[in-house]
């Protein structure tokens, strides 16, 4: 590869976006991972037994997917569940370091304006096509269409042009260095996949993955089973895999005591303490790469006045809403950064928790007896709606009367995420791989930025952030933006949690990732 220092600053970006789960991440016996750059199969992790084929796993998630075409969704529930039926040009492994997929290898250009791609011979989409460098072509060209309106197509837009010079080779021309490029494309949403099925993709999903669909019937539950033409040779394990939506925690729970399912990906923490005791269950417990706030319509009156914004602030008490919503689980932060990457700047006594402090900012704002207002509170997630609810009775003490309103969660999509029809919501945000996708969503031109923050110093370090190629000079830059977002009060940032996965004890192989996927491949059940 080209050792240029733009190219340098690829490597040393992936490595300094995660360390992530490295060093937090308890040994689940036995695991693989998927390989490094030129290898074919995952290679295992040293253990006593030996995966064993076959079999059905059933997974316990909390919402129903958004449709299945990766290009056309920024639900997580879609894309928990599509990594097992679409693949990408590079992959995160546990650890969050940018491995090879349906690319063997990479090269950048020195001045990183060029990266071409050498493709892997004899990938097959599950109608039995051959995968070539013009399906990869389509993709990209499909995802930054107008007229397929990807909501992610702004991670994208850096991309100039697209072409392969010929069946093995793909070839990126940029408008500029992205530090980000590399690392959006392990992402579910640059997922490859054939022109032909492109228009049913939504109901009738085609890719190249270790798992096709057998049905998905809305609301209930969607079943996988193993692509035999998949390129890893023996991968995956399972015969089948199905994932039942239970949006109810106590009814996932009672599912995963009875056997009816096998694995709960996002144990809800009010069970965690639980389930560490019960002898018949396996857990997993890792920091994770995400966070979760209460957004703040920022030009909706009357939180365009920075000093409301902050009054709510100073009206939180996030260990207490760690305590009571989250039952202890959970770190206090002050921005939007989760604390396992080394770009997090602790600020989470920016605003010590302050009722009187609080009164007399909105005083001073011109509502000295406080003023009411709507929190959204997205369902099915309990873990949201907790965090709302605390929330919500700690700003009535500051006089801040608010209405709670649950919404379904497409609704919520639609309404809160791309209408940005919302005074207060809770929500959470998953963490990237890279610092500058994750900020950037606060840039005030950007389609993500449905908080409606705008601040033009945020905007231009953002700027400089994207193309920056020295790395300490990255994090003091996003150290500044982490800063802005703070004194901004763009939002309530609440906490990071713990990502804990529990599941019967003839489970073995999984693996928890620093983006959102529930990745089947090194999955296997212990027969008899």
């Amino acid at each position: 590869m080209v050792r240029s220092r733009f190219a340098l600053l690829l490597v040393l970006s992936a490595a300094l976006a995660a360390p992530l789960l490295a060093g937090c991440q308890p040994t689940p016996t036995p695991t693989s991972r998927p390989t490094g750059a030129g290898a074919s199969t995952p290679t295992p992790t040293p253990s006593a037994a030996t995966p064993q084929r076959g079999g059905t796993l059933t997974v316990a998630v909390a919402a129903d997917p958004d449709g299945l075409d990766p290009h056309k969704t920024v639900a997580a529930a879609t894309f928990q569940i599509t990594r097992n039926i679409y693949d990408t040009l590079v992959q995160s492994d546990d650890k969050g370091r940018l491995m090879p997929d349906l690319a063997l290898s990479w090269t950048p250009s020195a001045d990183g304006l060029q990266w071409t791609f050498a493709l892997r011979e004899g990938v097959r989409f599950h109608n039995g096509r051959l995968m070539t460098a013009d399906d990869v072509v389509y993709s990209f060209q499909r995802l930054l269409s107008p007229q397929t309106a990807s909501p992610r197509a702004k991670d994208f837009a850096v991309i100039e042009s697209v072409s392969a010079p010929d069946a093995k080779t793909v070839v990126f021309r940029l408008k500029r260095p992205s530090a980000a490029f590399l690392s959006n494309l392990a992402y579910g949403w640059a997922a490859i996949v054939p022109k032909e099925a492109a228009a049913s993709l939504r109901d009738h999903p085609v890719g190249t993955g270790p798992f096709r669909l057998v049905e998905w019937v809305k609301d209930s539950h969607v079943a996988l089973e193993r692509f035999p033409g998949y390129f890893v040779p023996g991968v995956p394990y399972l015969d089948k895999a199905v994932f039942k939506v239970i949006t109810d925690p106590a009814a996932r729970m009672a599912a995963l005591r009875t056997g009816e399912v096998d694995v709960i990906p996002e144990l809800p923490a009010q069970d965690v303490a639980a389930v560490r005791q019960d002898p018949n269950l396996r857990i997993i417990e890792v920091p994770f790469n995400g966070i979760q706030y209460i957004a703040i319509n920022n030009k909706m009156p009357p939180f365009d006045n920075i000093k409301v914004r902050q009054a709510l602030n100073y009206a939180v008490d996030k260990r207490a809403v760690i305590d009571v919503a989250q039952f202890g689980i959970g770190v206090p932060i002050g921005s939007h950064m989760p604390p396992v990457t080394d770009y997090y700047v602790d600020l989470s006594q920016r605003y010590p928790y302050d009722p009187a402090k609080a009164k007399q900012l909105l005083a001073e704002a011109g509502y000295p007896n406080g003023f009411e207002t709507t929190m959204i509170l997205p369902q099915p997630y309990d873990f949201h709606i907790r965090n709302g609810q605390v929330v919500a009775e700690q700003l009535s003490k500051a006089g801040i009367k608010v209405k709670l309103q649950t919404m379904e969660w497409g609704t919520w999509l639609q309404q809160v995420y791309n209408g940005r029809q919302f005074a207060l919501t809770a929500i959470g945000a998953t963490g990237r791989l890279d610092p500058d996708p994750f900020l950037s969503a606060y840039v005030s031109t950007s389609p993500e930025n449905m908080r409606n923050y705008s601040n033009k110093s945020f905007d231009e370090l953002a700027a400089q952030g994207a193309v920056e190629a020295d790395p300490a000079k990255r994090r003091a830059i996003y150290a500044q933006m982490q800063t802005l977002l703070a004194d901004d009060a763009a939002a309530i940032y609440l906490l990071a949690p713990l990502s804990s996965v529990t599941m019967q004890k003839d489970v073995h192989g999984w693996v928890v990732y620093p983006i959102d996927i529930y990745d089947l491949r090194t999955v296997w059940k212990a027969q008899g």
